[in-house]
């Protein structure tokens, strides 16, 4: 996300460190398990997109859409009821990296699978207590802003279409 997306980002506005400012961590070249690439660089790259890792695009619901400097990445959510969800992620490579033998795919997917994972792990436990009676509602992590938004819009929709007593 942005570095403003932290509440306390102006004490560490001057820190470049991947945790305050996005990016990668020392040393990475993209989102795999060692961090480096494991096929052809996409050509035309300039050295700021090489650098700052990863691209994001949303597509609004319930899709994003990451560039990677030697692959992309497609996540997508379907809602299956209101407990449950389908995630499915689909990685892209050139042909020309899944034809190398020396390209290592699985180190890519293991990790974008790993961070999956995780994810989902603490999605599931933001939703634990929604069947509790006392439940009223959830409480948002500062780089939810976007799902809040979403939230809003779905209840304003509601409100508009709901019929005036």
């Amino acid at each position: 996300m942005a570095r403003h997306d932290d509440p306390e980002w102006a004490r560490h506005a001057d820190n470049d460190a991947p945790e305050f400012s996005g990016g990668l961590r020392a040393g990475a070249e993209t989102w795999s398990r060692d961090g480096h690439v494991h096929g052809p660089v996409f050509a035309g790259l300039t050295p700021a997109e090489c650098a700052a890792g990863q691209t994001y695009a949303t597509s609004l619901p319930s899709m994003f859409i990451v560039g990677h400097v030697d692959y992309v990445r497609t996540v997508r959510l379907v809602p299956l009821g209101p407990e449950q969800t389908e995630l499915s992620a689909e990685w892209l490579f050139p042909a020309k990296a899944l034809a190398s033998p020396e390209a290592d795919i699985d180190n890519i997917v293991a990790f974008g699978r790993q961070v999956l994972e995780e994810d989902a792990a603490i999605c599931e436990v933001n939703q634990k207590g929604l069947r509790s009676m006392r439940h009223e509602a959830g409480v948002l992590m500062p780089e939810e802003y976007d799902l809040h938004r979403f939230h809003e819009w779905v209840r304003a929709r509601h409100q508009a279409f709901s019929p005036k007593p």
